[in-house]
């Protein structure tokens, strides 16, 4: 590698934080949140069994998996799509091409800052699960490990978002609200002994339960399939949105 490509993509990695960190509030709070749901559940789940003297459901035990959610669709897609649309919507993707950044680099280096962060914080949150004792050790590898597949799904649909949504903010909210969604379908939101038999087979239906059943294997919690069968499926629809997102994404508006 050139001394001058070398010194593109330290440059670039550099604006990529820069860029991602810009907006504060949005910023800070996708960091903070996973870790302020945490604690609220972890309030919740002591008021109810001292109330209910050691009766109703564990809350506990949906503090690292639902952590993990919050920072994987955050990090990965809420902090991809709306910077991908503000930088088509100003045209800075059209300017690039008129630079010696060469269009892999910027892509490569915008993917990497972001699956990076995941990683770490998603390290930090089952680091914390680990010092609260409500998950063992063996979290912290597992779930850097769930993080690889599950970055690169999340990485491709903001993309995906950001190449159909022109607006920044428009895009930043659709991919918020996709974080919901994943957040609700995969079995993380609540206790499952709270679900019926039949919201547990709609569930089974839903590729999104499987990634859950992920996060559930990395507290060790209980899961509904096999790991295997999880990091299959989980794997098989990353690779199936990244083509998705590559055939979707525009690096100039259409007025452009």
């Amino acid at each position: 590698m050139s001394t001058t490509s070398t010194r593109n993509i330290r440059s670039l990695i550099i604006t990529h934080w820069r860029e991602m960190s810009r907006n504060r509030t949005n910023f800070y709070f996708i960091l903070i949140f996973p870790f302020f749901m945490a604690g609220t559940f972890l309030g919740m789940n002591k008021i109810l069994h001292s109330s209910l003297e050691g009766q109703g459901p564990d809350f506990s035990t949906l503090v690292v998996p639902m952590a993990l959610c919050l920072t994987l669709t955050g990090t990965c897609m809420t902090l991809t799509s709306g910077p991908i649309a503000e930088y088509r919507q100003h045209g800075t993707l059209r300017i690039l091409g008129t630079t010696p950044v060469s269009r892999g680099q910027f892509i490569v280096t915008h993917l990497a800052v972001r699956a990076l962060l995941a990683l770490i914080v998603s390290i930090l949150v089952a680091v914390l699960g680990v010092a609260l004792d409500i998950v063992g050790p063996a979290a912290v590898w597992r779930s850097a490990l769930v993080s690889l597949p599950s970055s690169v799904l999340f990485l491709g649909l903001g993309y995906f978002i950001g190449s159909l949504v022109s607006s920044g903010q428009a895009a930043t909210n659709v991919a918020t609200f996709a974080g919901l969604f994943f957040l609700f379908t995969s079995g993380v939101a609540f206790p499952q002994e709270l679900f019926s038999d039949s919201i547990k087979r709609f569930l089974d239906f839903l590729p999104t339960t499987y990634f859950g059943d992920l996060l559930y294997w990395v507290c060790e919690g209980q899961q509904r399939h096999g790991t295997l069968l999880d990091f299959t499926i989980l794997t098989a629809i990353a690779i199936m949105v990244v083509p998705l997102a590559v055939k979707t994404f525009r690096w100039e508006t259409a007025k452009n």
